[in-house]
């Protein structure tokens, strides 16, 4: 086990004195050691509250073969060896002797596990008092620091008795549980928005909900985290919608130009405005839906509200979707602006009683994974003032990148026949009030059939419609600070949404940082090996509370999951750029690769079909270095490598090749060759209800990444094209069977520690049975070799 930790500050002796006294210790440097020890450690048990009970807690812990800590306290030392003191410490942390380590080995273990410990031995009440504040800022085996884990069993369970205004506390740099997540308003309002999607001549009114610590009603001035939620709700999970993988590839006879393709925004029109009737500062409505965000749950006893709104569309809304439109970003944006005192809501939708966000310091922060992380982007590139951070997880930043790829419509994740029309449907929760339906039917079926014909999935192209759903587009006008995390075998929503929005923000004076893990699409925070929940703790007390902790600079610009070593984390200051740390490799495909032909017939579709197979089998097989696929592709070989390389940002393959049809897919797989034992891309529970989210609240599964069964080999990254889109995404050149052509286009990012002996394999292959149409047509591909070149990047 490793429990890599990034979020621990550096503090001086006089901050960390000043910092055990806030949070309860008495830390008085002319006391004995002794004494100081005593004080201290009988308050590590705060579920024992008589001295009996304390004492028990004490002797259940062992110092060495032949004192427990009780006795050990009561023969008064004067001083405190390292190997004592951490084999205490380890169990303080959650370790068990015998079970996790010995006794006699604790600093080995501490090393091994990658623990921080003092330099020296204990000698004075000083090196004390520095040896615990260490001790309480060390991750435990449990996810979280020692003082996060005392909390959740009441540490600070009195902290606000007697004060008559509740107050924040910090320890390192981070907001303490200090605050009573169980005793939550729970609130509903309604925005008004500066839209009239629904087209009823009223502005649309934004359901919101609130979870609002009591203590606010004290005065307590609170940072919000807001989540753009579409599935807040609920879903409609219905199959009429879905499409089905088209057996043809339409011949494209129309080319767009940049400036047909560009999307210009419309200035709503003038709507009146819901009068004022009056002001409250109560909701009228009770929420009986739960938080759906882990992290929001977890940051909620540290004094910071949660608010989730759906957008138009979206069940106690008005409104409809558009599936990443400028509708929904500007849904994300006003509520934004109520939080900070520029937009009004109600309490009700029609009676006009105003309530403002009175309780809110005006800072709010956006979270979110998946399509809550991408509206987070969306709002960022408004420049909407007040949204002082983004934290996106799995999150698009372009929806041509999801649902699109060089001309092609593609399933993202393999889920065939998904589509924008198909989100749209899905998280049109307000069909669920069907009252409210049925005054909207009409509106809501027009705008469905809109979707469904501008999304356009007979040609592919990118087009104005998928440019207002482009992001990164108005990354200029981010002022928030950013945090990207994703998963480097993300194939819903690919690793390129998240590089191609990183690399766009490099020069905007923002602070930024990137988490790159090895997983699927999934969650960062409750992930084991990384500190990451205790990171953006720290992130968020820099950016929301105004803590002068040194966020930005105290945390790794880059920190990347390793695929090799269990456990393990890199940081770099940058992430796969063109610099003096990465070295580009241009492999030519004839002289640098081994390959026994340089031709092959496209027929895997009938294979497919055949054997009755689904998309995940597609994948297991097409990567097999023996498939029943080998006559549908093309196999080359680079060479093994002699020592560890690390290969690092975006592949780009450059092919010369002609075909015996007017047009094509074209796909092509990088993969990592050799018998070893790899990380499943799902990760997988190590400690049930480990993670606990505050006092006598909610718990958590611990996770990590484990290494799987052993496989030959693995897939490392993969790009699609229609060849008819040999320069970009929107401009088309007609194919003349038989007469040679060149594409251009990138394979998705990676990060790939290959160790030696493994190699690279690059696959040439048509259809993509799980990401692109299963086209049933017969195309034989002739690659001029010689002429072809796969480049790769890589890390010195």
């Amino acid at each position: 086990m490793k429990l890599n930790q990034n979020g621990r500050i550096q503090a001086d002796q006089a901050t960390q004195l000043n910092e055990l006294t806030a949070v309860g210790f008495t830390p008085d440097l002319d006391q004995s050691l002794s004494d100081a020890a005593n004080a201290a450690f009988r308050k590590l048990f705060p579920e024992a509250f008589s001295e009996t009970a304390k004492q028990q807690a004490l002797a259940s812990v062992a110092v060495n073969g032949e004192q427990d800590l009780n006795q050990f306290l009561a023969s008064q030392p004067t001083q405190i060896s390292r190997t004592d003191f951490y084999a205490v410490a380890l169990q303080l942390l959650g370790f068990e002797p015998k079970t996790d380590y010995q006794l006699a080995d604790s600093l080995k273990f501490m090393a091994e596990t990658k623990l921080p410990v003092v330099n020296a031995d204990i000698a004075t009440t000083a090196d004390f008092w520095s040896a615990m504040y260490l001790l309480l800022c060390t991750r435990t085996k449990h996810l979280v620091t020692l003082l996060d884990a005392l909390a959740a069993r009441g540490f600070y369970r009195d902290f606000q008795a007697g004060k008559k205004t509740p107050e924040y506390l910090f320890f390192n740099g981070k907001a303490q549980n200090v605050f009573d997540a169980r005793k939550i308003h729970r609130e509903v309002v309604w925005i008004e928005s500066d839209m009239d999607t629904d087209h009823d001549g009223k502005r649309d009114m934004l359901e919101t909900t609130i979870f609002r610590p009591q203590e606010t009603d004290a005065g307590v001035k609170m940072p919000v985290l807001f989540t753009a939620n579409p599935y807040f709700h609920g879903t409609n999970d219905v199959d009429w919608i879905t499409h089905k993988p088209d057996p043809k590839l339409a011949v494209k006879t129309h080319s767009y130009t940049k400036d047909e393709v560009t999307y210009t925004p419309t200035t709503p029109a003038e709507l009146p405005h819901q009068p004022v009737t009056g002001e409250s500062r109560t909701a009228e409505v009770y929420s009986d839906q739960g938080g759906s965000y882990m992290f929001n749950d977890y940051m909620l006893g540290r004094g910071f509200v949660t608010v989730y709104s759906g957008g138009v569309g979206t069940r106690g809304s008005d409104g409809v979707r558009s599936t990443g439109g400028t509708s929904e970003t500007d849904s994300a944006v006003a509520v934004i602006e109520w939080l900070t005192g520029k937009r009004r809501a109600f309490t009700n939708r029609t009676d006009g009683i105003e309530i403002k966000a009175w309780w809110c310091n005006g800072k709010v922060a956006m979270t979110g994974k998946s399509y809550l992380g991408t509206l987070s982007i969306a709002a960022a590139t408004s420049g909407v003032a007040g949204l002082k951070t983004v934290i996106s997880e799995s999150a698009i930043s372009s929806w041509y990148d999801y649902y699109r790829e060089n001309g092609l419509v593609v399933a993202p994740g393999g889920f065939q026949g998904e589509d924008a029309d198909v989100l749209a449907v899905d998280t049109f929760s307000r069909q669920k009030q069907a009252g409210d339906m049925l005054k909207i039917q009409a509106e809501w079926d027009k705008t469905l059939a809109a979707i469904t014909k501008d999304q356009d999935r007979e040609f592919g192209d990118y087009t104005k419609w998928w440019d207002e759903r482009n992001y990164r587009n108005n990354l200029k006008n981010i002022k928030a600070d950013v945090i990207i995390e994703h998963g480097l075998n993300d194939w819903n929503v690919k690793p390129a949404n998240a590089i191609r929005y990183w690399n766009g923000i490099q020069d905007l004076p923002i602070n930024k940082k990137l988490f790159l893990h090895q997983g699927q699409h999934t969650y960062l925070d409750n992930i084991r090996s990384l500190d990451f929940v205790d990171q953006l703790n720290l992130w968020l007390s820099y950016e929301l509370l105004g803590v002068q902790n040194g966020a930005p600079a105290a945390l790794p610009n880059v920190t990347v999951q390793d695929n090799v070593e269990p456990e393990t984390w890199h940081t770099y200051d940058e992430f796969g750029t063109a610099d003096a740390k990465h070295t580009d490799k241009p492999y030519n495909l004839q002289n640098d690769m081994a390959s026994k032909r340089a031709g092959f017939p496209d027929n895997a579709t009938a294979i497919f079909k055949e054997d009755k197979e689904d998309s995940d089998g597609f994948e297991a097989e097409i990567i097999k270095p023996h498939s029943k696929y080998d006559g549908a592709r093309l196999w080359l070989d680079l060479p093994a490598e002699t020592k560890d390389v690390t290969l690092e940002g975006i592949p780009h393959l450059k092919l010369r090749l002609w075909i015996d049809q007017p047009t094509a897919i074209l796909s092509a797989r990088l993969v990592d060759v050799g018998e070893a034992k790899r990380f499943a891309p799902v990760a997988g529970v190590v400690d049930a209800g480990g993670w606990n989210l505050g006092y006598d609240y909610k718990t958590v599964s611990i996770q990590e990444f484990k290494p799987a069964k052993e496989t030959a080999s693995k897939l490392v990254s993969f790009g699609h094209v229609n060849v008819q889109n040999q320069k970009n995404a929107y401009e088309n050149a007609p194919v003349t069977p038989g007469k040679p052509f060149t594409v251009d286009f990138d394979l998705q990012p990676t990060h790939l520690h290959l160790p030696a002996g493994r190699h690279l394999a690059l696959i040439i292959h048509g259809a993509d049975m799980a990401q692109t149409q299963r086209t049933e047509t017969v195309v034989n591909f002739h690659i001029d070799l010689a002429q072809s070149t796969l480049t790769l990047r890589y890390r010195k």
